[in-house]
């Protein structure tokens, strides 16, 4: 019999940001202002190169299926144009707003903007049946309004040859998390209630959870205190996981984020063999390292070379089940990292992620939730009883 073959479908902008991208955390170039900036941008840009390039194709998606390393890929994308250049050669174009100062934009200060682009283009010449692509990066100095251009010409064998070796060094980081993924369904399959009995209205409140989670839809409950709200919700939300993929529970107020920690931890401890992986997220201030929070390379120790680090304290961390707010920091500090961040990161590797969702941070809160969503896709589907070329895993 063929060995089952693990399949997933992977979104391309995740796929190398994981892998290639390096530095430190600044908050001085990010946030929600500037991604809506970003993207008005893209839109300018693209507008401009219909002009000047009547081909040129905006938005394009692109979707392919790889295997490499024992893992069927489900390569996912969205190319921001498409276009013949005045010498005859397709090529793609990958757009990027900086605050770079126009001196450090060279071209090479980003590898994963290059890859990004390069697997764009591995995909269209495979569907197009292209030789040779070239690769366009365009970036746009926002402060000053400079455009900048580079581009390198590509075989398609060279392409697929890059392909190949990203994707052959995430097969240890797929595997894992589909390993997890097979004994946490497994686990939460056999999952009992932690009580021996329901309170009144409890059961009734779990019944219409679990339908909503498996159905779809919104569900508005009302139940006086004393019902046990808390584990009416997470207990048969959990039951739901194999069907919808992980669990967000925001709440209000830190003690209501509290009472879901402990709800947790009433079910590990009503089952030890439970494999259930979870998150708290807490606000910066809070869970900063310093004495003073500014997330800024020149200040803080944690904010600079986060992301050169940060691969390692994610693989130590995913062998803890419980990741509040003591254990990742703790966990950063022994990986020199920003524990906010960290835990932003390793959410999108647990079953449940727990926050308290205030005003001012419910835009950042919906920038996670989409996040999220993408890791639920991307491991939806753990195995492919299919040979790996005709392997058809889908989120």
């Amino acid at each position: 019999m063929e060995p089952e073959t693990l399949a997933l479908t992977l979104p391309i902008r995740r796929l190398v940001e994981f892998l290639l991208r390096t530095g430190s955390i600044d908050s001085r170039f990010t946030g929600f202002d500037r991604a809506l900036e970003g993207a008005r941008l893209h839109r300018k840009l693209q507008r401009a190169a219909v002009k000047e390039f009547p081909d040129y194709q905006a938005e394009v998606a692109l979707r392919q299926q790889r295997s490499c390393a024992g893992v069927c890929y489900t390569l996912e994308g969205r190319a921001d144009g498409i276009f013949t250049d005045t010498d005859g050669m397709t090529a793609i174009d990958e757009i990027k707003t900086t605050t770079l100062p126009p001196e450090l934009i060279t071209g090479e200060q980003s590898p994963e903007h290059w890859a990004q682009a390069q697997i764009y283009a591995a995909l269209y010449a495979a569907q197009q049946g292209l030789s040779a692509m070239r690769v366009r990066l365009t970036y746009y100095q926002v402060d000053e309004e400079l455009e900048f251009r580079f581009s390198h010409d590509y075989t398609a064998d060279a392409l697929n040859a890059i392909v190949t070796d990203l994707l052959t060094r995430y097969a240890p980081w797929a595997k894992r998390a589909a390993e997890w993924q097979q004994m946490s369904r497994a686990s939460l399959a056999e999952l009992r209630f932690p009580f021996d009995s329901y309170r009144p209205g409890q059961r009734a409140m779990i019944g219409a959870v679990y339908k909503i989670c498996t159905e779809g839809g919104q569900l508005l409950c009302q139940a006086p205190t004393g019902i046990g709200k808390t584990m009416s919700v997470l207990f048969p939300a959990l039951k739901a996981v194999g069907q919808g993929g992980p669990v967000f529970y925001l709440t209000a107020r830190g003690t209501t984020r509290a009472a879901a920690e402990n709800a947790l931890a009433l079910l590990r401890t009503a089952d030890p063999a439970l494999k259930l992986r979870s998150v708290t997220l807490t606000a910066k201030d809070k869970i900063c390292l310093q004495e003073h929070r500014e997330c800024t390379p020149e200040v803080c120790p944690y904010a600079n070379g986060y992301y050169d680090r940060v691969k390692q304290a994610l693989w130590d961390g995913l062998d803890t089940h419980a990741l509040t707010a003591e254990a990742l920091q703790a966990l950063a500090r022994r990986h020199k990292v920003c524990p906010f961040e960290l835990g932003l990161d390793l959410s999108l590797w647990c079953d449940v992620t727990t926050t308290t969702c205030l005003t001012r941070s419910c835009i950042s809160f919906a920038f996670l939730i989409r996040r999220a969503i993408i890791s639920s896709c991307w491991m939806k589907h753990t195995t492919c009883p299919a040979a790996p070329a005709i392997c058809t895993a889908r989120c």
